[in-house]
């Protein structure tokens, strides 16, 4: 069983469109909304995978239920806590003339400290307790930049196991929590550590540095190049099939899915 942690969910409301042209109505061509977020996105692949997992996360308003109904069709547990602004609705465009995907996200709910430690609560009191853990997405207003690290704390000190997929303040303090893994993309890495890392020996010499901070596995997704994934003793890159990219939304969280 794996426990999949969003904060800060939405609804992703694809779009595609023949051509984009400025000042002019545009017939869109289909429209699907599916749930989103980094952790429901995992949830989605590891039940798509024929593996068991539920999803914990916020939900409010109108598109808190739709968000609800869509979690319902793809068969996911979904337990949520429901705050009193709306979940927010995400756009990602797709331009069929040139190929281009355009993404544009909502500023999510403003939580209330009261339902930040609610949801923390509901979420380590959980029984069965899932062992692995995947934490991950931004914060949305109100939310402590601490949160990702206090939740490491009290889930492993239950003897889970947490994969953290964060970027900014919330993966630079959740990493003192010591995470058994994270997984930024390349430019994400980067700005954990610092400071520009031009080639793969710099991508893992960096990574063995975080390792030693008390992280058990660093995996840096690249985009086509595939991934590296780094532990003390080894590091082996993964490289990316050769297929056709339709939409690039939810590529990091699936390739975190099949590592659980």
């Amino acid at each position: 069983m794996i426990g999949t942690v969003t904060i800060h969910p939405s609804i992703d409301q694809h779009i595609l469109i023949d051509k984009l042209t400025k000042d002019d109505a545009i017939r869109a061509r289909e429209i699907r909304r599916d749930p989103g977020g980094k952790g429901i996105n995992v949830s989605r692949v590891v039940k798509e995978l024929g593996g068991e997992t539920v999803a914990f996360g916020i939900s409010g308003g109108c598109a808190g239920y739709m968000l609800k109904s869509l979690m319902a069709e793809h068969g996911i547990p979904f337990e949520a806590i429901e705050v009193p602004e709306e979940t927010r609705i995400n756009v990602i465009l797709t331009d069929r003339a040139d190929r281009t995907q355009t993404r544009i996200s909502a500023p999510g709910p403003r939580m209330a400290l009261a339902d930040v430690e609610g949801f923390m609560q509901k979420i380590v009191t959980a029984h069965p307790l899932p062992p692995w853990w995947v934490l991950g997405g931004s914060l949305p207003p109100g939310v402590p930049e601490d949160f990702y690290a206090r939740l490491i704390m009290l889930l492993q000190a239950q003897g889970a196991k947490c994969l953290l997929d964060a970027d900014d303040e919330a993966l630079k303090i959740g990493l003192q929590a010591k995470p058994y893994l994270i997984k930024p993309n390349e430019r994400e890495f980067a700005r954990l550590v610092g400071r520009s890392l031009p080639d793969e020996g710099a991508l893992i010499a960096a990574a063995r540095t975080v390792i030693q901070q008390g992280v058990q596995m660093v995996a840096i997704t690249l985009g086509r190049k595939g991934a590296l994934i780094v532990s003390q003793d080894a590091a082996l890159h993964v490289t990316s099939p050769d297929i056709e990219v339709k939409s690039k939304v939810g590529a990091g969280d699936s390739f975190l899915a099949g590592g659980c």
